[in-house]
């Protein structure tokens, strides 16, 4: 089985995935393609990940949206707010929300309780970290697909994103969050020859 089949990277951390019938969007934002969404999660509102002409895009009038509880004055109307170590029940679809910040960066504070995902669709278990540095709650996760920022001035390294990696014990790492002002194809390629399971580099959806 193709683990990350149905899966669309669309620039930061903005990922797609359609399995068993189903379409999540993790931060929409960027996207080329239409389509609509049965899950939106959001990680945090940052301009790069938070794009309300995106949501609004692939939002239909069933779609569940799930945004951290701190996210309530940008997104009012988002059907679930959660902190990290809520879990949710949904009809198709488990979520664990997970803590995404940087204990020695300014730009993604623990206070603002800011969140990553982790999410069970079609017999696949998937990891997404939002924007976040390492951290050794990494370790309590288990998943088949991750998906790991990497620029290493935002969010963790190529060496730290392949820590989780390795400390989440998935099959198949996704780098994302690079490509943009920071984050090289030679520190992804680097990635590659560090991790000893499938690093799966997507090209941006055009």
């Amino acid at each position: 089985m193709d683990l990350a089949s149905g899966v669309s990277w669309f620039r930061g951390s903005s990922v797609r995935i359609r399995r068993g019938g189903h379409e999540i969007h993790v931060d929409p934002c960027g996207l080329t393609e239409s389509g609509t969404a049965d899950y939106i999660l959001l990680t945090h509102p940052h301009y790069d990940n938070f794009s309300e002409e995106d949501i609004a895009r692939v939002r239909g009038p069933e779609t569940i949206v799930i945004a951290p509880a701190s996210m309530k004055k940008q997104l009012e109307d988002a059907d679930h707010f959660l902190r990290p170590g809520d879990m949710l029940q949904l009809e198709g679809v488990d979520v664990l929300a997970v803590p995404a910040y940087s204990p020695e960066k300014k730009f993604h504070p623990q206070e603002n309780g800011w969140l990553g995902y982790v999410f069970s669709l079609g017999g696949v278990t998937y990891y997404h970290a939002g924007d976040t540095e390492y951290l050794d709650s990494m370790g309590t996760i288990r998943c088949d697909v991750a998906f790991l920022p990497c620029d290493g001035h935002y969010t963790m390294d190529a060496n730290d994103a392949v820590r989780a990696a390795k400390a989440c014990g998935e099959a198949v790492l996704v780098p994302v969050h690079w490509g943009d002002s920071w984050g090289s194809a030679d520190e992804v390629e680097r990635m590659r020859a560090a991790f000893p399971r499938e690093v799966r580099v997507f090209p941006r959806a055009l």
